[in-house]
């Protein structure tokens, strides 16, 4: 909700408070980047403190400052309790993961990551829609849905169980236990893919292709976020199938031919001038993003001792916010220099050449063992 729910309605809280387009899209900015800096530490305290304990507050924080930003009146204020909700939702995000990795195992756990991931793409989908009706009536409708989340932190505090926790380390020795804990090559390599997979969503399908489907297809803005709503269809498809698709390759294998699909679905939507193409292309995407983020969600949660998974996740959720936040700026500076299409392209290939040669790569070190 903290993004997809806000966007649609950032031209009427331009029009609302009378300020640039470049200090509207700051209500995003300031929800996203607090997750880069903080989440880590979340995540070091739920390891400390327990899950519950930080998730519970966090909801509870999230729907107040969200709700809030209907009662004051100050731009300031807005951005300072975007910022606090920002930081709140990003250890959701962390926390919700964990806490599938704690409370679930083998099959169960992938099975349930999946349909986590399938719902964030039916989310992702359904709720420019709802904000953009929303914020026809007024720019502070859509705000009032967040408050949601004090009722769902009411019944978390009520549902949820608390895993026993195992840390007896703090600080520095905390970090030292961990790397040694944790096989840090593998981490690194997982992290760079939950890099990639949100740097290419946010800066590719959420930024480039309505341009795109503005420019070349002359399209409203309507028909643009129902173009953008159909990767979310197949990424829930594949992402609830994620428990059978382990069966057959490893998780780094199907990580990899999410970045083929990825670059595949980009360069189609690149060359092509046929709106049927480009939905192809689209559907792409979205078997992409099913292949590759709930796959990394539960390798990681795997490679996780439990002592340490909340900090393993948090991390998680602080690289996932910088693909987030530098994804748009960095396509959009390459565009301005080369044409929006042509952007595509380049990433098209370039995710193309990743998978191909990640995959190789795994099929060589397996060979050689």
């Amino acid at each position: 909700m903290g993004v997809s729910l806000i966007s649609p309605a950032l031209p009427t809280i331009q029009a609302a408070w009378n300020i640039s387009p470049s200090q509207a899209s700051l209500l995003i900015s300031a929800f996203t980047l607090p997750g880069v800096v903080f989440t880590p530490f979340v995540g070091l305290i739920a390891d400390r403190i327990g899950r519950k304990r930080v998730l519970v507050p966090s909801l509870f924080l999230f729907g107040v400052s969200g709700s809030a930003v209907v009662f004051v009146d100050g731009f300031t204020t807005i951005l300072g309790l975007r910022v606090v909700q920002g930081t709140a939702g990003s250890a959701i995000m962390s926390l919700t993961v964990t806490l599938l990795g704690d409370l679930f195992s083998g099959e169960r756990q992938s099975q349930l990551i999946g349909f986590n991931a399938a719902i964030i793409a039916i989310g992702a989908a359904g709720y420019p829609l709802l904000g953009g009706g929303l914020a026809q009536l007024s720019w502070t409708v859509p705000f009032v849905c967040f408050g949601i989340g004090i009722v769902v932190a009411v019944v978390g505090s009520a549902v949820l169980t608390e895993p026993a926790s195992s840390v007896n380390s703090t600080g520095i020795s905390y970090i030292t236990n961990a790397v040694r804990a944790v096989p840090t090559r593998a981490a690194l390599g997982l992290y760079v893919a939950i890099f990639g997979i949100f740097f290419i969503l946010y800066g590719a399908q959420l930024t480039v292709v309505p341009f795109i489907l503005d420019e070349s297809y002359g399209l409203s803005s309507g028909a643009i976020g129902l173009l953008l709503g159909l990767p979310a269809v197949t990424m829930g498809m594949t992402s609830s199938q994620s428990s059978r698709l382990i069966r057959h390759l490893s998780p780094p294998r199907l990580i990899t031919l999410g970045f083929v699909t990825y670059g595949v679905g980009m360069s189609l939507a690149a060359i092509t001038s046929s709106i049927p193409v480009l939905v192809g292309a689209l559907f792409l995407f979205g078997i992409g993003q099913g292949f590759a983020e709930p796959i990394t969600d539960t390798a990681l949660n795997r490679l996780a001792p439990d002592a340490f998974r909340g900090g393993v996740m948090s991390i998680r959720t602080s690289v996932l916010q910088f693909g987030t936040t530098l994804g748009p700026p960095v396509f959009v500076a390459i565009a301005s220099i080369v044409g929006y299409a042509d952007t595509l392209l380049i990433a098209g290939i370039a995710a193309l050449a990743f998978g191909v040669s990640g995959y190789g790569f795994l099929t060589l070190s397996r060979q050689s063992r």
